[in-house]
């Protein structure tokens, strides 16, 4: 699937090349908010019992040290590159690659008089790259330019666990919840769209600044590392998906480049 997304990719951005006229090459940074939503489930799950440790070792008097929570997954910064064709003054078709990442991490320790030093170390992180084909239409033209863009394609996603879990031997009963140690690292992708506004400026006839605000759809339901296990973050035996919903507000810039045979720069 992700050989063929891009190649498609690559058969569109030589097709347009080919036809020569006004191309605009733009890229773009800014902040996004993915959905994440499973994970941040198993997220939920590991902060009960990080607090409840906290609370048993508070009372507890051969054990000190308090282990923060960890911070949901979601925020994150997204950069984009794309080309574009315009086939008229209000209308382009053309493809772009975004890519997009969040993480999150907590280390802490317990002193046990027996135990000693009991560590929690778990950090997570999650990349995602999207390449789509779409379309932009400009529906306001007054020195502002408002335009409404629409684009679908492939997104892998990178999923990375690093989980060091350890209790004190003062924890007087079994615990549940623990999440399972080791690290590993998840692929996969999937299918989904894109849809959003842009305000941009033309500071000159090649060159403008604008805006982007767009939401993503895309949800992958299993990701493996290269034994095909499944990602499941606190060992329920469930296969954790990895949700992409999203928004993503990024500034932007982007070049004229008049491929007409006249050469032209627009």
């Amino acid at each position: 699937m992700k050989g063929l997304a891009l190649a498609l990719l690559a058969a569109l951005l030589t097709s347009i090349s080919a036809i020569g006229g006004p191309i605009e090459i733009g890229f773009g940074a800014g902040p996004a908010a993915t959905s994440l939503e499973e994970i941040n489930a198993s997220i939920t799950v590991f902060n009960a019992v990080i607090e409840h440790l906290n609370e048993t070792f508070a009372a507890h008097p051969n054990v000190s040290g308090v282990v923060g929570p960890i911070a949901p997954m979601g925020s994150g910064l997204s950069v984009s590159a794309s080309e574009r064709y315009w086939i008229t003054d209000w209308l382009a078709l053309g493809a772009q690659v975004e890519y997009v990442r969040s993480s999150t991490s907590v280390l802490g320790q317990y002193q046990g008089t027996e135990s000693g030093v009991s560590t929690l170390d778990i950090a997570l992180g999650m990349s995602a790259v999207g390449f789509t084909v779409g379309g932009r239409v400009t529906f306001l033209d007054m020195g502002l330019r408002l335009a409404g863009e629409a684009s679908a394609g492939y997104y892998y996603a990178t999923f990375n666990r690093s989980v060091v879990f350890e209790i004190p031997s003062e924890y007087p009963d079994a615990l549940a919840g623990v999440p399972p140690e080791g690290a590993g690292r998840y692929t996969g992708g999937t299918f989904g769209f894109e849809v959003g506004l842009s305000l941009s400026y033309p500071v000159t006839s090649w060159f403008t600044m604008g805006s982007f605000l767009s939401y993503r759809s895309a949800g992958i339901p299993v990701l493996t590392d290269l034994q095909q296990v499944k990602l499941d973050l606190d060992g329920d035996g469930n296969a954790d998906a990895v949700n992409l919903d999203g928004i993503v507000v990024q500034l932007t810039f982007s070049l004229a480049i008049d491929l007409s045979p006249d050469g032209r720069k627009e």
